[in-house]
């Protein structure tokens, strides 16, 4: 097992180094100048004395740089008892050549406080006063003279003085420099919080921004997701709103993990979510509500237990903003589609016919195919009215819409053009198709019975129906327009109930050509 390796401050390898020194010349004073000492028992004296020091010396090396685990306090704690011993016996040998040791002790009571606590710092320099004062006594193997006490007490307070006023200096010094650390472990929080705040303030502004950047939603919500799974460094996420008042799912994203549903009913107290993910347990937690939308964040079920009231805060700004960008996106989608749709029957309106006709027709001759268009007037409209109410007539046009719908694929268009009158835009369906369509329109409104004001079936409707195709019959939408005007023009004037198309071929510019256009009325079988 390797052994930790110690790291010496300048303060305690300066301590080993004066006190090897020192140890050194003891060694070389006990061979050369105790001899000069008057006594045998002075020499004894010195050599013991010395002997210990050398001896604390070695331990105090060998504590701090042998075993890791020591410090400084430590050690000088575990050889004080040695220090005083041999401070004391060099004290009593030599203290008849004024005091050469006294400098130790003053060491002695610098270095316990530097390095050792306030109540071990009081007892080691009592303890080098005391022995200083016994070293003095017992020296010279008699009393010292009364007169010698004022100087020995002087020096003993010195010291003692010197120890507490260095004392005080050190702990208001390490007092001062444990609150600067404080304060700088303090610092450096708020700056990591202040970053993280930062952070969290440009995640938000960029999600809203994402949001806000569109009134189609659902084309962000893989990049908001990114960012929020940035933020809380997650690996998998997924959003849902849901609107509470019909349970129905209005908006969801996911991120990194594959979900068995996108969508999932709500009801307060139930489980929000059913997630197998194919990793992991999902949970999921409720983040804010708006408006009847609930915003509902689901990830690994360590993460969302892990989540806090600052990371709900965060959580609730993102969510907020999401739950405002989905209720745009359904105004705006509701704005359209109200722009675009006959408030009576639900079917599309003029305006959207217009828009719609363009992009057909651009489709139609970029990828060279046909376009047929229906136009649909209800016979003797203005006799339903006056016969039945007002009310009858708008139940009678709902359900003409209703029928036409139900009879035309899902990709043929079905449109109030105004009034009484309908139209039917047929994509990539030639002549011979639309009036196959039109007849079927035709005789599915003459069996059908209508409602009268009673609520009985007993009104019978009949339409005339005009058909035009480009390129058969016009070149572009407004002689498109006309010409199927013309057919419908053409069926009431043949006798109503019946499928007609244009009297004439039109051109681009709405010129006739030289010679009429006859049609085959399908109906009657006439060419």
């Amino acid at each position: 097992m390797e052994s930790e390796e110690r790291q010496l401050d300048l303060p305690d390898a300066t301590y080993l180094v004066a006190r090897v020194v020192m140890s050194t010349l003891m060694v070389f004073m006990q061979w050369w100048w105790v001899n000069l000492l008057p006594s045998a028992l002075e020499r004894n004296l010195h050599f013991a004395g010395a002997s210990l020091w050398v001896f604390g010396t070695v331990i105090t090396v060998a504590a701090v740089l042998v075993w890791p685990r020591t410090d400084m306090s430590g050690a000088l704690l575990f050889t004080l008892p040695t220090d005083l011993v041999a401070l004391g016996l060099l004290t009593a040998a030599v203290g008849s050549y004024e005091d050469p040791y006294y400098a130790l002790f003053f060491a002695g009571a610098v270095i316990h406080a530097v390095r050792t606590r306030l109540p071990q710092r009081w007892l080691g320099a009592s303890l080098l006063g005391f022995a200083y004062i016994l070293g003095h006594l017992f020296g010279h193997h008699v009393t010292i003279e009364p007169q010698t006490y004022p100087f020995i007490l002087a020096k003993v307070g010195m010291l003692m003085a010197f120890s507490w006023v260095l004392g005080q200096l050190i702990t208001e010094q390490t007092e001062k420099t444990m609150s600067l650390e404080v304060e700088s472990e303090q610092i450096e929080s708020l700056n990591a919080q202040l970053e993280r705040r930062v952070t969290e303030m440009e995640a938000v502004a960029k999600v809203s921004e994402m949001l806000h950047s569109t009134l189609e939603v659902e084309s962000v919500g893989s990049d908001v997701l990114k960012v929020l799974t940035e933020l809380l460094g997650w690996d998998a996420l997924s959003v849902f709103v849901v609107d509470t008042s019909t349970g129905e799912t209005v908006f969801s994203a996911t991120r990194g993990v594959s979900v068995g549903r996108s969508s999932f009913s709500y009801a307060p107290g139930e489980s929000l979510l059913e997630i197998e993910p194919d990793t992991g347990s999902f949970a999921c937690l409720e983040v804010t509500e708006y408006h009847k939308l609930l915003v509902v964040l689901c990830a690994d079920a360590r993460h969302i237990e892990g989540v806090d009231e600052h990371d709900r805060r965060v959580l609730q700004a993102v969510a907020a903003e999401l739950a405002v960008a989905v209720e745009n996106s359904q105004l705006y989608k509701l704005t359209r589609r109200l722009a675009n749709t006959d408030e009576l029957t639900g079917l599309y309106n003029y305006r959207y016919l217009q828009q719609r006709l363009d992009e057909e027709i651009s489709r139609a001759r970029r990828y060279k195919k046909t376009l047929s268009f229906l136009m649909i007037d209800v016979d003797d409209f203005k006799r339903i009215n006056d016969t039945h109410g007002h009310l009858v007539g708008d139940s009678v046009l709902r359900e003409l819409g209703e029928i036409m719908k139900a009879t035309v694929r899902e990709v043929d268009v079905v449109v109030r053009y105004g009034g009484e009158e309908f139209s039917v835009v047929l994509p990539e369906t030639d002549a011979a198709g639309a009036f196959i369509v039109a007849e079927k329109i035709r005789e599915n409104v003459a069996v059908h019975r209508f409602k009268d004001e009673d609520g009985e079936p007993t009104i019978k409707v009949t339409v005339s129906v005009g058909v035009a195709n480009l390129p058969t019959h016009a070149d572009d939408k407004e002689s498109l327009l006309r010409a199927a005007d013309d057919a419908v023009y053409y069926a009431k004037e043949s006798g109503k109930d019946r499928v007609r198309a244009p009297r004439i071929r039109l051109t681009r510019f709405g010129e006739p050509v030289a010679a009429p256009y006859e049609v085959s009325d399908l109906r009657e079988g006439e060419a």
